[in-house]
Formats: C-alpha cells, structure tokens, sequence
C-alpha cells in the first residue's frame, strides 16, 4: 500500500505527535493525523501506480516525493500549534487539488465515475485551509475553535473519501445507472451543501444530510450488488459501507438535535464515537478493500496527432515559403480517407465530394449567429479577435461572401501530415479565420483533425464522420459509448485538456452544383453559436 519510506515516516510523525500533544490538545486532532499520515500515501500511491501503467505524470511524482515533507509540517502544526507549519500542508493539499483539477481537464467531464475522484482530490484543498484556519487561531463566522477543526476532518474524511470509493465502485461496475447518477451527484456535492447549510441555514443542512443520508444507502446497496474480482476486497468494501450506513445516521441526529434545539448526541461523543468508527471501521477496510481489488480507469487513453503550432498577439500567419498553392487542392485528398465503421463516402452526394476534395471550385457565404447569452462577451473580445486574425466572425446576421485561399503547410512544430491551410477573409479583406486541416484514422473510423492557432495555444477539432442518407455529418460528440478521438481539446505548452464544447457540421445537398451547411458550437450542451452557409460551384475570387 504505502512504500517503507512513508510508512517509517508516518509512525515517527505520529509517535511524536503522541508523545506531545495527545493528552493535552484535542482528540479530533488525532484524527486529522490518521487520515494525513496513514491514509493518504496509500491512495497516492495507487494513483502513482496507475500513473506509471499510463502517461507517467511529474505531477503525481512531485508528490509522493514531498509527501513525508509535507506529513512533518502537519505533524509540527498541530505539536505547536504553528500557522507556519500548516502553510507548508496546506500548500500541498493545493497541490493536490491541482493533481485532480487536471486530471479533469485533460479528460472532460466526465465520466461521472472519474469526475467523482477528481472532486475529491479538489475537496482536500478545502480541508487544508480549515486545517491553517484551525491552526492560525482565525475566527471564522461564529464558529468555535472545535467546529473549524471538525471541518478540517469533514474535508479529509468524508469529503474526500467517500466520493474517491464511489468513483471506484462506478469503475468496478459495467456502466453507470441513472440510480448511480442520482446518488453520485448528491454525494459529490453534499460537503458544499453541508457546509452552505452550517453557515447559513440549519433547515438546509438537515434537508441535505437526509439527501446524503439516502445517497450513501444507495451507495451501500450498489457495493452489495456490484461484481468483484476479489472476495476478500468485496466483503472489506460491503463491511466499510454497511458501517457508514450506521454511521451517517449520527450525523442527522446530530443535524436534526440543532434544528430542533434538542442534543440527541454530543459534539465530545460525535468526535470520540463517530470519529474512530468512521477512521477504523468505513475508511481503512474500505481503502484495504478498494487496494486489493484495484479496479483500473478504463477510459482510452487518446494519443492521436496533434498540431504543436501556436500562433501570437498578432495576425496569425506564417512565412510564405511554408505555404504552398497548388491549382487543385481539398481538404482531404479525396473523401474515402475518412472511411469508417460510421461512414461511407460513396454514400454521399457527389456535390459534396466535390466541395471537400476542392473547395477553391466553390464560394462560401456565411450567415453568423452568436446566441443572445454570448452576444455581450463576443462584442467584448471583437478588438482581440481582430488583431489576432482568428474567430473574427463578426456580429452582423447579415450573410457575407466568406473570400479565402487554401494552400499545404509545413511547420518545424507541425507533427501531422498532409496539413493544409484554409485562410478566409471578410468583405473588408481581413482575415477573419486561420485553421489547419488534416486528417487521422484509429482502428474503426477516420477524423477530421482541425486546428486552429491561438495566442501561445491552439485549439483542436476533432470531428468524427457520419452517413443520413446522402447528407454529410461530422461531429465531436458521438452516440453514448463511443470511445473514439471526437472532442475538442486545448493544447498548450504545458497540457492538453479537452473542452466542455461540441461542434458539428451538417451539409446538405440542394442540387448538382450547390449545397448548405450548418456549422453549430455548444457550450455545456448550450447553443452559443450558428453558422449557415450557402455553398455554390463558381471560383471565389482570393
């Protein structure tokens, strides 16, 4: 579970703490310290080890490496009662929140499963702070001593904990119910609700440790009828929830006695009760359970091409020797490059071939909407949209002659093939698009892989092909299960994180020699932007 280094570690740190502080500071901190020297390099080192079967990360090494560093400070900060001292853990408790923060960027939002883990790495930023307030002697709201060092506890037991075991179970199970749904989200946001309802609304945090309450049985029968490899682990995992079942039941007791004004139970028997069963019997046979069974992220790690060139605070373009016209040239060199279990080009109509295999042979008239919740933002960053000759679509409904020229590229940074350049310009002749096409293939489909340079970043489209009937579908975001490359990412110089945004383009033939296209882009599922187009044979002029 945890290599001789943290382990020798963990039982000095804590021995002293014993020898110091036990008998004359409070014993909530005895807890805190269970969970941080004892707990913690377990699950680290799980995801370590995961790391190192998948892309190695610097991140999660940097942290296992600091981690005995980080255990002394928070052994120190309780020892002398030190503000200092607890900096140094609750730097690295952000740290850790930014290991899940980006852990989600680079995936997407979800799966719900993995969306449940990396909140819970974010929480424990929460719990360092309570834990620095706690030592720093702040007065927080009205909030006694005692009550901001339990919500220390909060964060780093059951805020992180159960939702990190329910993000297992969910990677444990064949797919995600709705039931698994419902109470997945209740219990990734229960510790906000919680801690909303504390400080300000006792009614409201008894409404939501009831919903907590039933989430976690839920949680508790899924652990019952959810297949494992192991025995052994099954019954740890089942024996820590049946636990908590009973467990959860103070704290609504406890919730609903200061609704009430009535102690059903003690803040004293919360700490000594509640808080060992919680420590020895919910969370160490379920994190020994959930470390024999092992249960993998089965998510494909995507590794296809992408364009590595970024563009400045200027017009984007790039030295002419690097683009070159040929009399004839497509976005692909022919549209049977995208065949795939999901398309067949010899289905679509041939005004449409004809259009991506040389789409100078065409003009382009484009009539833009941004959606009216967009609108003020896009008028904001018109200046800059501008100046950097990328997006710089315009706010007019009106439909305009999209001008442009296409040519093949080559960049010292560009590590696709075949990439060519679409250029396009308004009425006025400014550049109002700058985007680099190719294409890629994986073992069933072929994608369209577009990029388009940002200031010191880029953005990368990649749109999977569709049949209906004879029109021409590309979109980021396919049917349910689909575990392809589709999405659209953002590549930096430091990581590669996937967007909460769709796209898709939708053409249409109208006859031999013209077609329609509706370009979309969502925002969490939100329309933000429509673009249609009317695409006829006749040479735009460049």
């Amino acid at each position: 579970m945890m290599n001789k280094w943290h382990f020798i570690s963990s039982l000095i740190f804590m021995c002293c703490f014993i020898a110091t502080r036990l008998m004359t500071g409070p014993i909530a901190e005895f807890f805190v310290l269970i969970a941080i020297l004892f707990f913690f390099p377990a699950v680290l080192s799980f995801f370590a080890k995961e790391g190192k079967e998948r892309t190695p990360g610097m991140l999660i090494s940097f942290l296992m490496k600091a981690f005995p560093l980080a255990a002394l400070c928070a052994t120190a900060a309780f020892i002398y009662h030190s503000a200092l001292f607890a900096s140094g853990w609750f730097l690295y408790t952000i740290i850790l929140a930014l290991f899940g923060f980006t852990r989600l960027l680079k995936r997407g939002t979800f799966p719900l499963h993995e969306l449940m883990i990396d909140g819970a790495w974010m929480y424990i930023a929460l719990g360092g702070l309570w834990f620095w307030l706690y030592t720093a002697d702040i007065q927080v709201m009205t909030f006694s001593p005692i009550i901001v060092l339990l919500t220390a506890i909060h964060f780093h037991y059951s805020a992180f904990f159960i939702p990190l075991f329910y993000g297992l179970l969910g990677r444990q199970r064949e797919k995600e119910t709705a039931l698994y749904k419902a109470a997945g989200w209740v219990i990734l946001l229960s510790p906000l609700m919680i801690a909303v309802g504390i400080s300000f609304s006792r009614l409201f945090d008894t409404f939501s440790v009831m919903l907590y309450v039933i989430a976690l049985y839920l949680y508790g029968i899924l652990c019952i009828k959810t297949r494992f490899q192991s025995t052994g682990a099954k019954g740890l995992i089942v024996f820590s929830s049946c636990v908590l079942m009973g467990t959860i039941v103070l704290s609504l007791l406890y919730s609903t006695g200061m609704l009430i004004r009535v102690t059903y139970i003690s803040i004293d028997q919360m700490i000594w009760f509640h808080g060992s069963i919680n420590a020895f019997f919910v969370i160490l046979p379920g994190l020994i359970g959930w470390l024999i069974e092992g249960p993998r992220n089965q998510l494909k790690q995507k590794e296809f091409p992408i364009s590595r060139v970024h563009g400045r605070f200027h017009l984007l373009s790039f030295q002419k020797e690097r683009m070159h016209e040929r009399e004839q040239l497509g976005l692909v060199d022919s549209l049977d490059d995208l065949n795939g279990t999901t398309f067949s080009a010899e289905r679509v109509s041939p005004v449409i071939r004809r259009f991506y295999e040389n789409p100078m042979a065409f003009t382009l008239k484009a009539a833009v909407c941004f959606h009216w919740w967009v609108r003020p933002f896009v008028f904001l960053l018109q200046p800059v949209f501008k100046k950097i000759g990328q997006l710089y679509l315009g706010t007019s409904r009106r439909p305009y002659e999209m001008k442009g020229r296409l040519t093949t590229f080559q960049h010292p940074k560009e590590e696709r093939e075949n990439v060519r350049t679409w250029i396009r310009h308004n009425e006025k002749g400014e550049q109002v698009f700058f985007a680099l096409y190719a294409h890629h293939h994986d073992a069933t489909a072929g994608y369209m892989n577009i990029a388009l340079p940002l200031p010191y970043s880029q953005m990368t489209a990649i749109l999977k092909p569709f049949n209906e009937k004879e029109d021409f579908l590309l979109k980021s975001v396919c049917p349910k299960g689909s575990t392809g490359d589709e999405g659209l990412y953002l590549h930096t110089p430091f990581i590669t994180m996937k967007l909460p945004m769709e796209e898709s383009f939708h053409m249409k033939p109208k006859s031999d020699k013209n077609l329609t296209a509706v370009h979309q882009m969502k925002l969490f599922g939100i329309p933000f932007l429509t673009i249609h187009y009317q695409i006829d044979s006749g040479k735009s002029s460049c």
